[in-house]
């Protein structure tokens, strides 16, 4: 059975400001109690429990080295703790009518008494000092949880029967495992109860009443150089067709990189990032966008996890291994756990020493071998690419070469790359570099040729360049060839000849625009790297550019600095600071806005945005909390001024609450300079119905969530500032009764003394009707009535006349 305290939503929301509440009813002196540590009479039956109501604010040591575990709590500070940990303290509950309930527990009993959770002792008496006992805690904690379902017929303690007054709420919580009797026949429900078992009650329902714990990432872990695995608490999503599936790259940066590939565990918890570059570093930051899960909503849709951003710092001390051997055509080939900084310094294959070549982690060896021969082998020495450079385990194994080659090489597939060149693999490696074929559409056939792709390490790729297909003008959008490879033109390494092949190929003219395929820091932290999948062709100016920090500080690209890569067309190089000067750390966001780069054919590109973190030195450790004082600057508008520079929440609406209440959606937040010392906030319209036009009326600000680049959130700040109201009253109903026609709005109107036609569009049916003069209906200043000349035969309307400047509400608004 799931439990939630009787104002859940209202718990949530309020978690974050449980400590402001309990701090206002603090001893000054102790009021940075924060842990059990400073406690020396908390043992370990209490820590986790007075950590709990320690740290959310919902109670304090009696002195700054005891917590009080074996001393009585009375039922006033039984009353706090409870309104504060379940979320109830309510400002605004009307007074509880006891007389000994001093000022800093009034919003507490008052709250607890509106909700229905405790009387007092008397009419006018709560109690305030008397000590609290086993029953009536029980009583209270159970109502302001909402556990009602307790079986009494389980009770099996003397002291409550089935008919006691408390026997429901000792029966829920016994049942859900809040607390156990003093034995095990008796409750104790006469017994004063202790502040270290009430610690204990209160956290327990908190374990009970709390969310399901949100997807999100668990834990990162550092595999090699170039490896990270990140591990959810929850399975994730593989299908390539979801939103966000676990495999895109693009899911994830660590500090600008992005990885090359992202693999999903077995289990479906965890993947495996691999990077071009080094993963080793100090307090790097990761980041993981929002992923798919493989749990879905109520809506069908699947659910994400918790975008994550955290420290990652990383020395690799893996040593690389050999995971497997393997004999193709005159070459072994050694394949390691990891990219290989420094080659094997021995290798040895039936104890006769041999070199390798390596590329990334592989090392191939040229040895013939006899069919189904096996070879023993040695290899030791290679380090990998960390900044330790790990040296290898020593590896003493073999490799055993396939049964005799009997197989002839064929074409296994031709993959058109673009407009004018296909890629064409084989079965196998063959003894040709440039092999000759034939191309043919319609009656009319050319001589081609396959030219080998010396990147690919396998030998088994090759490349054929049709030339221009389409050239300036052509209104054709595809080329049909059949290429045809005769029988002979190919020779595997065993010998074996190829027969003869053809095939249909069509090439499409390049209809799609280049897109952002990664990003990067340059070296020296100088530039900004935008990587795309094909060559580029700037067709915009660096101006168009747009840069901004985390912060929402603007800067200006350096036209000068500003280009493609010398040696990669594919490469954008953004700078947006002179000379060679290194940029400042941060996170930024660049813009390329549509149609700012073409690719080799002119398709234009779509608009681009990508965020990259440019990296920097720790700054000294930061421990003090920022400040804040308020003032109102104009109508509805208000200055926050910060003793210190504060991070981007300075401007979220999350960081400030109006009268108590979350700022209202469309409020304007901003930042004033590049200092961010000082951000205006200015109210929507449309979201003030108090206060009139001359002086206003007074309301409360505060700041509370705001944090310093440092992350120390800073000392909540409770400002007056002066609201007007901004929204204009609307008309809810037209009633009509005879002649008489009563209009009514969903505010107080200030009424005019003028005819009704001057301030309505007054219709029966779609004609004008002619209306007198407008009067308060009595007893409901909401309402206004005016007469029509002869009583209506059709529907009567009323709609507020477009620029009419007559009637207003009680602040001065006008109608609209």
């Amino acid at each position: 059975m799931a439990y939630q305290p009787k104002n859940y939503k209202k718990f949530v929301a309020t978690a974050a400001t449980a400590t402001l509440v309990a701090t206002a009813i603090a001893p000054a002196a102790f009021a940075d109690q924060a842990s059990t540590s400073a406690f020396t009479d908390v043992g370990d039956r209490y820590t986790d429990a007075v950590d709990y109501v320690v740290s959310g604010g919902i109670a304090i040591g009696i002195t700054p080295t005891q917590f009080g575990v074996s001393a009585s709590i009375t039922r006033g500070d039984a009353a706090i703790m409870i309104a504060t940990a379940a979320g109830l303290m309510n400002e605004k509950a009307p007074a509880s009518g006891f007389s000994d309930v001093p000022k800093r527990g009034a919003v507490a009993v008052n709250s607890l008494k509106e909700a229905g959770i405790i009387n007092g002792v008397s009419a006018t008496k709560f109690g305030w000092d008397q000590t609290i006992t086993r029953g009536q805690a029980a009583f209270m904690l159970a109502q302001a949880y909402d556990l009602k379902d307790g079986d009494v017929s389980k009770l099996n303690f003397t002291d409550v029967g089935s008919k006691h007054r408390f026997a429901t709420e000792v029966a829920s919580l016994v049942e859900n495992k809040i607390t156990d009797g003093e034995t095990a026949t008796k409750f104790g429900i006469e017994s004063s109860i202790k502040r270290g078992d009430f610690a204990i009650f209160l956290h327990r329902l908190h374990e009970l009443t709390k969310a399901p714990m949100a997807p999100t990432v668990s834990s990162v872990t550092g595999l090699n150089t170039n490896q990270v695995q990140v591990n959810f608490n929850t399975t994730l999503n593989a299908d390539d067709k979801v939103a966000g599936d676990a495999t895109e790259v693009a899911n994830y940066k660590l500090g600008s990189a992005t990885p090359t590939k992202a693999e999903l565990s077995t289990d479906k918890r965890s993947v495996v990032l691999t990077f071009a570059a080094s993963v080793e570093g100090k307090d790097q930051v990761l980041v993981v966008e929002p992923t798919a899960t493989n749990v879905k909503d109520t809506d069908g849709k699947w659910v994400n996890t918790e975008k994550f951003s955290g420290v990652f710092t990383y020395t690799d001390t893996v040593k690389p291994v050999i995971t497997s051997t393997v004999y193709e055509n005159g070459k072994i080939t050694l394949t390691f756990s990891e990219d290989l900084g420094t080659n094997p310094t021995v290798i040895r294959v039936n104890g006769e020493p041999v070199t390798g070549t390596t590329t990334g982690n592989k090392v191939v060896i040229s040895k013939s071998l006899n069919a189904s021969q096996t070879a023993t082998l040695y290899v030791a020495g290679a380090k990998d690419t960390s900044k330790a450079a790990n040296e290898m385990v020593i590896y003493n194994g073999s490799v055993t070469a396939p049964s005799a080659d009997m197989e002839k090489p064929r074409v296994t597939s031709v993959q058109v790359v673009d407009q004018k060149t296909a890629k064409v693999t084989l079965s196998e490696d063959i003894v040709e570099d440039n092999v000759s074929v034939k191309l043919q559409q319609g009656g009319t056939q050319t001589t081609a040729t396959l030219v080998r792709d010396t990147t690919d390490t396998t030998g088994k790729t090759y490349l054929l360049n049709v030339g221009e297909l389409f050239p300036a003008g052509s209104t054709a959008t595809s080329q049909t060839f059949t290429l045809y490879a005769e029988a002979g033109v190919m020779t595997d390494l065993a010998a074996n000849k190829n027969e003869f092949y053809s095939t249909s190929v069509t090439f499409a003219k390049d209809l799609t625009a280049p897109t952002l395929s990664s990003t990067r820091v340059s070296a020296e932290n100088e530039k900004l790297e935008f990587t795309f999948n094909e060559k580029l062709v700037v067709a915009g100016s660096d101006s168009q550019i747009t840069i901004r920090n985390s912060q929402g500080v603007n800067f200006t690209a350096v036209d000068a600095e500003s280009m493609l890569k010398t040696d990669d067309a594919s490469t954008y190089l953004v700078d947006f600071k002179s000379t060679t000067a290194a940029l400042d750390a941060g996170t930024y966001t660049v813009t390329f806005p549509a149609g700012f780069f073409t690719d080799v054919q002119g398709n234009k590109s779509a608009a681009v945005s990508s965020t990259i973190t440019v990296p920097g030195t720790p700054a000294a450790v930061d421990n003090k909390k920022p400040t804040a004082s308020v003032v109102t600057t104009g109508t509805n508008e208000f200055t926050v001024s910060y003793s210190e520079e504060v991070a981007a929440n300075g401007i979220s609406l999350s960081s400030y609450r109006l009268d108590g209440q979350a700022l209202p959606a469309g409020t304007d937040i901003y930042f004033t300079g590049t200092d961010k010392m000082t951000a205006v906030i200015k109210l929507p319209a449309g979201s003030v119905n108090i206060g009139n036009q001359t002086a206003g009326t007074p309301a409360v600000l505060t700041v509370l969530n705001t944090t310093d680049k440092a992350g120390n959130v800073i000392v909540t700040a409770n400002s007056e500032v002066t609201i007007k109201d901004n929204t204009p009253a609307k008309i809810t109903s037209v009633q009509t009764a005879g002649d008489v026609v009563v209009v009514t709005f969903d505010e107080v109107i200030s009424i005019p003394n003028v005819d009704a036609n001057s301030v309505f569009d007054v219709k029966v049916g779609s004609t004008e009707a002619n209306a007198g003069n407008l009067v308060v209906v009595d007893g409901n200043e909401t309402q206004v009535r005016f007469t029509l000349d002869t009583a209506p035969t059709g529907t009567v309307s009323a709609t507020v006349k477009a620029g009419q400047t007559e009637l207003v509400d009680r602040n001065g608004v006008l109608v609209k």
